[in-house]
């Protein structure tokens, strides 16, 4: 009689699981507001994260409802994350109207079926511009090379799924350049832009911010001098200006090119993975 054999069946991952960016970038974002909530001690309180998080996907699901459309809750929850990260305030009067503004300029503001502003930037630009009692400060991540280190790997592996990882490339090599030109005009040591180059919250706006697929231009070439300008804006803007949040200012200015660039340097449009078996 032969010897009967068991096997064991391992459940199949779905295949968007493997190939939708989304999961990792939430991921990231997870595991560096964790970080924040948790061991850095700054930052958001867990319920101004709670009402950043609960308030865009009722946004969300309110124009789902509305436009009879699919409930995009991947990239809704990337945006909810992005506002715990880096916007400040006290106000919950203010964390409801950052969720307000993200999602309408998400919903309203669009050029070509593409929305023209980063979701979470166009929120903290407009309430850095209307009320002192909002702040983002590109330096509060510190300089600690293990962040930079966490949030650069966990980036990097995201982006390179979703063809951004040459904007953030090009918008941290004219940082960097900028940087180190200015010090030598300056005379200062190489000590300080090499400080200024490990600021965590730059970093994790170049990654996580600066390219976002659907509101940064289609073509290659488009969004490598779409990170380069962005970099150099926000450059002037932080060292002439005196403008802290200058990288904020930069991309949403920089922003409204992209549908110059997609007219006159074409590229594919990028479009999220659909789940098996969707019909679109």
């Amino acid at each position: 009689m032969p010897a009967m054999t068991t096997t064991l069946a391992i459940p199949r991952i779905p295949s968007v699981w493997r190939f939708d960016p989304r999961y990792g970038q939430m991921t990231a974002q997870c595991t560096l507001l964790l970080l924040v909530l948790l061991v850095l001690d700054f930052g958001p309180s867990p319920v101004q994260a709670g009402v950043y998080l609960t308030g865009v996907l009722a946004l969300e699901g309110l124009r789902a409802r509305l436009t009879g459309t699919a409930f995009n809750w991947k990239s809704t929850v990337s945006t909810g994350l992005s506002l715990s990260l880096l916007l400040r305030t006290q106000d919950p009067v203010l964390w409801a109207a950052a969720c307000v503004l993200a999602m309408g300029s998400k919903f309203l503001i669009r050029v070509n079926g593409k929305h023209l502003f980063n979701p979470s930037a166009f929120a903290i630009v407009v309430l850095l511009s209307a009320t002192p009692e909002v702040w983002v400060s590109p330096g509060q991540w510190g300089t600690r090379l293990w962040l930079a280190a966490l949030a650069g790997s966990m980036g990097c592996l995201i982006l390179s799924r979703v063809a951004r990882l040459d904007i953030s490339l090009a918008f941290l090599g004219a940082h960097a350049t900028l940087l180190f030109l200015r010090a030598w005009r300056l005379g200062d040591p190489l000590a300080i832009p090499l400080h200024q180059i490990q600021s965590g919250g730059v970093l994790i706006f170049s990654l996580f911010m600066l390219t976002d697929p659907r509101s940064t231009p289609d073509s290659r070439v488009g969004r490598i001098v779409f990170g380069a300008a962005a970099a150099a804006l926000a450059h002037v803007l932080m060292f002439h200006w005196q403008v802290r949040e200058g990288v904020f200012y930069a991309l949403i200015a920089v922003s409204c090119l992209t549908p110059l660039f997609d007219r006159f340097v074409p590229g594919p449009r990028f479009a999220w993975p659909k789940p098996e078996g969707h019909m679109s």
